[in-house]
């Protein structure tokens, strides 16, 4: 009687054990599972992290530009002022000269 027992009990046992054994085999394959769809969500994200940087780039570039050319317009208006007075100067000696060639007298 003792060995019926003793063999129901390993019986019940492996039983045990092939019921956990299964239960582990089930939770390596949904991490697997798991695993391969983030792979493919990783390479999705990397994808289009990649797609931003190349985008982010190009606005980087047009932004960089227009600073030079802020830049470049910042020297024109500092030019501006005195090649606006060198005109001015010239406008009036050029009346001047037009006045007096064409007989204009001061008053």
């Amino acid at each position: 009687m003792a060995d019926e027992n003793f063999e129901q009990y390993v019986a019940e046992e492996l039983a045990l054990g092939d019921k956990r054994m299964d239960s582990l085999a089930d939770e390596v394959t949904a991490i697997k599972l798991e695993q391969a769809q983030f792979r493919v969500e990783l390479a999705e994200n990397t994808n289009a992290t990649k797609r931003i940087e190349a985008n982010t780039a190009e606005m980087l570039d047009v932004f960089e530009s227009w600073k030079g050319a802020m830049k470049v317009l910042t020297w024109i208006g500092k030019a501006a002022k005195p090649i606006g007075y060198v005109v001015g100067m010239g406008a009036s000696i050029a009346a001047f000269w037009a006045a007096l060639k064409a007989g204009v007298q001061p008053k």
